[in-house]
């Protein structure tokens, strides 16, 4: 491919927020893009409907940390306006049999089967996995001491042995699958601990991650990014199929035709990634990181109510299930007409629940938020279901994760180029996979790794 027939400097397959920030990056620093999506929009895994009847909804990413430095930038940048979620208020714990309360952000208080107290033997698991995470390490985990014999386990192995109490097994790995869209037997403990050290700790996870939202929903970040690059550039409803590249350039073909450039950057989950193909095919273990990792099972539910009647209760909408199996919070933004709570729901839980059909699972539903929350919460003014597992070119959710025996083995292929291919989206993140803030890390970090290149082939 002579450099008078390229199409563009770089391609970008996934129109997610990684690859709108590296073509945001790229286009910046005068290099023409093309960006390919299946979807009929930006934003991959963050969707929203900004003029949704009273107040905007986002049908997925949506929270932002307190350390979520890079995305809270871009989005500011994008002129978005950040609020506060979570009110304060206590927390509910449903344990299928009891109801517990506890302090916000704090776990309950119970006297469990060995005489000790829940709250402190929680504290104790959370605390363990953090050191196993402190050991893994968040850049080179495949490295760790005893990386194999961890990546030969599950979490629920983990949690057999370490964990005696089994409604503090339980929990914990309840825990496990809201935070993965995976059971505790479906996922590598060497991945979790890399998961949870790229995420600071489980605290973090449990709350200082999930503490803000953008007025207007996530989704607007690619929206406005996508107004700032020309129209040509955007290929939306055009999946790629297959990805020629060589020494000279790359190549990728659609239904509608061939385009042609001199890098090319996969900003999709690996599991996307492994339904194009390539020639010369990728090499083994990044072949392996695509056709072995797998997206959770996962179910966004949101319900909203004329007011937060919850709060008038001292509670602030949080809640942890173990019947049916769930998390709530209170994402009512400034200015909202009505009241919304958020659910997550996954793994075997969403396999169980979603399969009675939509009535039984609303009954069931707003039946358990009535025992945490009051009688008034039977009667919603909206009931929205957002099954990922159901969207087109996604298929799943929230992020994917890798069974036993692949991190350790291939886990060095998950972010590094090959040749003129480069890979962005959450799962390549340096650091916060899974977040808004891994996406934005990782779509800049692939941007980085090619401008300085890609600027002196051009200059040559």
């Amino acid at each position: 491919m002579s450099k008078v027939s390229l199409d563009a400097d770089v391609i970008i397959v996934g129109a997610g927020l990684s690859g709108m920030a590296a073509a945001k990056e790229l286009h910046e620093e005068g290099l023409e893009i093309l960006l390919f999506d299946g979807k009929d929009r930006v934003g991959g895994r963050t969707w929203s409907d900004s003029q949704f009847e009273n107040g905007a909804l986002d049908f997925g990413g949506m929270f932002i940390g307190t350390t979520h430095i890079r995305s809270q930038r871009l989005g500011k940048e994008m002129g978005l306006e950040m609020v506060k979620a979570r009110p304060s208020g206590k927390m509910v714990w449903d344990l299928g049999d009891e109801l517990l309360i506890a302090e916000d952000g704090s776990y309950p208080e119970k006297t469990i089967g060995d005489g000790s107290d829940l709250k402190a033997a929680l504290a104790k698991a959370f605390a363990a996995i953090d050191e196993l995470a402190r050991k893994v390490g968040k850049d080179n985990p495949w490295e760790a001491p005893e990386a194999a014999e961890l990546d030969s386990k599950t979490m629920a192995t983990w949690l057999e042995e370490n964990v005696s109490d089994l409604l503090v097994r339980k929990i914990v790995g309840s825990d496990v699958t809201i935070i993965t869209g995976v059971d505790p037997a479906e996922i590598s403990l060497l991945f979790f601990a890399f998961y949870v050290a790229q995420c600071e700790d489980m605290y973090a996870l449990q709350v200082t991650a999930n503490v803000m939202l953008w007025i207007g929903g996530a989704q607007q970040i690619s929206l406005r990014i996508a107004d700032k690059l020309p129209s040509s550039s955007i290929h939306l409803s055009e999946p790629v199929f297959r990805v020629n590249h060589g020494e000279d350039g790359v190549e990728v073909l659609t239904e509608r035709g061939s385009y042609t450039a001199k890098r090319i950057i996969m900003a999709l989950p690996p599991s996307a990634a492994a339904q194009i193909m390539f020639c010369p095919e990728l090499p083994p273990t990044r072949r392996q990181i695509n056709r072995r990792t797998n997206f959770g099972r996962y179910l966004k539910l949101q319900i909203r109510y004329e007011k937060q009647f919850w709060l008038d209760k001292g509670l602030s909408g949080e809640i942890f299930s173990l019947a049916p199996g769930f998390f709530s919070l209170d994402v009512t933004r400034p200015g909202d007409k009505v009241a919304t709570l958020v659910l997550f729901i996954g793994g075997s839980n969403y396999d169980r629940w979603f399969e009675q059909g939509e009535e039984r699972r609303r009954e069931e539903m707003l039946t358990a938020l009535a025992r945490c929350l009051g009688e008034e919460a039977r009667n919603p003014t909206a009931y929205i279901e957002t099954n990922w597992n159901g969207v087109e070119f996604t298929m799943g959710g929230p992020v994917c994760s890798m069974p036993p025996g692949l991190m350790s083995t291939c886990g060095a292929a998950l972010r590094e180029p090959i040749g003129r291919i480069h890979f962005a989206g959450t799962e390549a993140a340096p650091a916060w996979t899974g977040y808004m803030e891994g996406a934005v890390q990782s779509g800049e970090a692939a941007a980085a790794q090619i401008k300085g290149v890609l600027i002196n082939d051009l200059a040559a």
